[in-house]
């Protein structure tokens, strides 16, 4: 039998490789604790390193030497991850220190290079350019990006952890409650906030995980009607984006999708709608609504009497009426107020 020092359980030797070997291959670090109670709990970063420096010992008696070198891959990964210039390789997901200060940067692992700033594929393309404006040229250019079209748009701009900053190229369509597989970092991929199973507002009045999210958060603005966002954007200059063309047959957007417990990456499949460029009209929404938050639109001006109420309590903005004041100019001050009070998501994903 064996057991670890973080608590009283006892597990058979077989049981033990077993339940490890899986672990680090299948699992992430934080998932290499008691197979029976499930402690410790390492997200307490002093409780990690002693329990970590026992494991290993034990660990390196028990697994075979590839299982325990990924095991060290891993172990150490998961401590270079907070510095800021860790990087993802974004062929083979490699994890390393990155201290140039060149944008070409070449993977140690795969052998692969990508750019440092957008973490794209490199491509001699992007020598001289700035990130944005080497996507420009492969919006105008590329035969294969053209032909992706805004499948490939909603992939390249897919979600990105803002904890250690892993990029996966999903849509963020679909459930919002978005966690980590590198980090185990949990937060809302419209808008990068973490999630919190209790409020942190004192007296809230508003329930909800996304209760006190931006207003511009993808979550919020996902279920309105296409025309309505598109009034948003009228006011922006003419976009040349001659490469989203209209598709007929499915949505081929990839997106994780939750199956009897996986989760895998595959295509939406939904049946496309005529004038949404080819996309289904959940995709082509998150479109829209990446366009508005790109530009840093605001949502409020759009706002029912009863959209606006609801805004002005969920961010603690003062909704009381004043004596004499009538519908038009209450409404039009609490505008203002919500407006001029509460700033639009500092975490929201802006242009690319």
């Amino acid at each position: 039998m064996q057991s670890l020092t973080s608590c009283q359980c006892s597990v058979c030797s077989s049981c033990f490789h077993q339940h490890f070997t899986i672990a680090v291959r299948d699992k992430h670090i934080k998932d290499m604790v008691c197979p029976v109670c499930w402690e410790p709990d390492i997200n307490d970063p002093e409780r990690l390193n002693s329990y970590f420096s026992i494991l290993d010992i034990q660990l390196r008696e028990c697994l075979e030497p590839d299982v325990y070198e990924l095991f060290h891959k891993k172990l150490t990964e998961q401590a270079l991850i907070k510095d800021p210039k860790f990087l993802w390789c974004c062929h083979c997901s490699y994890g390393f220190i990155y201290d140039g200060d060149q944008l070409k940067v070449t993977c140690f692992q795969c052998c692969n290079s990508f750019c440092a700033q957008c973490k794209k594929p490199w491509e001699s393309q992007h020598i001289g350019l700035s990130c944005e404006k080497y996507q420009s040229w492969k919006r105008e250019n590329d035969p294969e990006y053209q032909r992706q079209g805004l499948a490939g748009y909603l992939r390249d701009n897919g979600i990105t952890c803002p904890n250690c900053r892993f990029q996966y190229a999903l849509s963020k369509g679909g459930c919002m409650h978005f966690c980590c597989s590198q980090c185990r970092y949990q937060f809302c991929s419209g808008c990068n906030n973490p999630f919190h199973t209790t409020c942190a507002v004192d007296e809230c009045s508003v329930s909800g995980l996304h209760a006190h999210h931006p207003r511009d958060c993808l979550f919020y603005l996902r279920d309105w009607e296409p025309s309505r966002l598109q009034v948003l954007l009228y006011l922006l200059p003419p976009c040349s984006f001659s490469f989203f063309l209209s598709f007929l047959g499915l949505c081929g957007v990839i997106e994780q999708k939750d199956e009897g417990g996986q989760q895998p990456d595959s295509a939406c499949g939904a049946q496309t709608q005529p004038g949404h460029a080819g996309l289904c009209e959940k995709h082509y929404r998150e479109y829209l609504v990446s366009l508005i938050n790109s530009h840093s639109i605001d949502p409020a001006p759009l706002y029912s009497s009863s959209e606006l109420l609801l805004a002005c309590r969920r961010y603690k903005v003062d909704d009381n009426c004043r004596d004499g004041e009538d519908s038009f100019t209450y409404y039009s001050r609490l505008l203002e107020k919500l407006m001029g009070e509460v700033p639009l998501g500092a975490k929201v994903p802006r242009k690319k």
